[in-house]
């Protein structure tokens, strides 16, 4: 119903603007300057929105990319060799990626465990992955969404449950422009980061070609 509604509402808007784009060349044809008349009517019903979007998108795009600069990234607190080395190579053999059921009955069990860190609180999630699962036996993931104004911050961490230590971590920022349900552009850091994070947390579990991840 609101999809119809926005619809309409653009249609109404085209119409409009037709009409005050003919009107306005009328009456610049009438001075002899018709084009000025016309690009004077549209601009003043559809031609500012055009320009605030660009400028809007423009300075957006400028904070996004500042932020995933300075900010977003991964950070590794504890090394995957440096976590094998304290959990001891009896447990590190142990270790594998959770499988589908087990990442399931895991959050079932935990899925409002909430997890403070560096003044944000993550809240327990599966960990799951385009390419997988990076959850194992002792390695929890959690999820933070915040926001800087307009822009969204993603932030989510590995966790050693026994510990209570993070060892692995990453943050992206994204913006999405949207006019009702109709997403009109969006900015992010998203792809590399995401994927660097689960290569790097995968790393953290024991793989041989005897687990499966099925």
């Amino acid at each position: 119903m609101l999809g119809l509604a926005i619809l309409f509402g653009l249609f109404v808007w085209i119409v409009v603007t037709l009409i005050a784009t003919i009107i306005g060349y009328k009456i610049g044809k009438a001075a002899h300057y018709p084009k000025m008349g016309a690009l004077a009517g549209f601009m003043l019903t559809m031609g500012g929105w055009i320009v605030y979007w660009a400028i809007e998108f423009a300075y957006i795009q400028a904070q996004v990319t500042k932020l995933c600069e300075k900010e977003a990234g991964i950070t590794i607190y504890v090394t995957p060799e440096q976590w094998r080395e304290q959990i001891g190579e009896e447990e590190w053999e142990k270790m594998r990626p959770l499988t589908d059921k087990e990442r399931n009955e895991r959050y079932f069990k935990n899925n409002k465990n909430i997890f403070h860190f560096n003044n944000k609180s993550y809240k327990y999630a599966q960990g799951q992955f385009k390419d997988g699962n990076i959850q194992n036996e002792k390695l929890t993931y959690y999820n933070y969404f915040g926001s800087a104004g307009k822009i969204k911050q993603n932030s989510f961490i590995l966790v050693d449950d026994f510990n209570k230590q993070v060892v692995l971590q990453g943050t992206y920022f994204l913006y999405i422009k949207k006019f009702g349900d109709i997403k009109i552009f969006q900015y992010d850091c998203i792809s590399d980061i995401s994927r660097n994070f689960y290569s790097m947390a995968l790393k953290y579990s024991y793989h041989n070609e005897e687990f499966s991840n099925e």
